[in-house]
């Protein structure tokens, strides 16, 4: 079964799914012959840039390769829109994604004087990357208790991963006292 045929067994939810907002975002991964020592922290928002929103070191992640260090960079959904604004929808060329690397990757250099050149670095459009709206902020996952089922995501609390991750443990805890209750 697909998941619009799941979906179409609960309407009223599936409406409630299919019709949340989206913004987009480009991606940048860079991959660093040598760690990149001057950087203290693994991960970072950036709070004053029209540019870049989020700098993640990808091979910090557990069971990562360490032959060379990579990190995910995300724009900010207003460079994003301005850059879609220019290019249309279709798949961006090459030249806009070069054009964006170089241009994210200057806002990630000025984050830190001392950034080296990557022997990778490739862009990459994500058109419905953050989702725009909360839809279940108070309660923190979709939840119906007739039918014992929990959805959690960003989409739920907030639009990174926090949101997912506070959705996630929302969504547990309705399942486990549920579960708990009909012992």
């Amino acid at each position: 079964m697909n998941d619009d045929a799941d979906l179409k067994l609960l309407p009223g939810l599936s409406e409630k799914l299919h019709n949340i907002p989206v913004r987009p975002c480009f991606a940048l991964m860079l991959a660093f012959a040598e760690p990149l020592s001057t950087i203290p922290v693994k991960g970072f928002s950036i709070k004053n840039s029209k540019i870049l929103s989020s700098a993640y070191c990808d091979s910090s992640k557990p069971d990562r390769s360490t032959t060379s260090e990579r990190w995910v960079l995300h724009s900010t959904a207003e460079y994003a829109e301005n850059i879609i604004a220019q290019t249309g929808l279709k798949k961006p060329s090459d030249a806009t994604l070069n054009k964006v690397a170089e241009e994210l990757f200057q806002e990630f250099q000025s984050t830190e004087a001392n950034i080296s050149q990557p022997f990778f670095k490739r862009a990459h459009r994500w058109g419905s990357a953050f989702p725009d709206a909360s839809i279940a902020q108070e309660e923190k996952c979709v939840w119906d208790r007739s039918k014992r089922l929990a959805i959690c995501g960003d989409f739920c609390v907030s639009p990174n991963v926090e949101g997912a991750i506070d959705s996630g443990f929302a969504a547990a805890l309705r399942l486990k006292d549920i579960s708990a209750s009909s012992l």
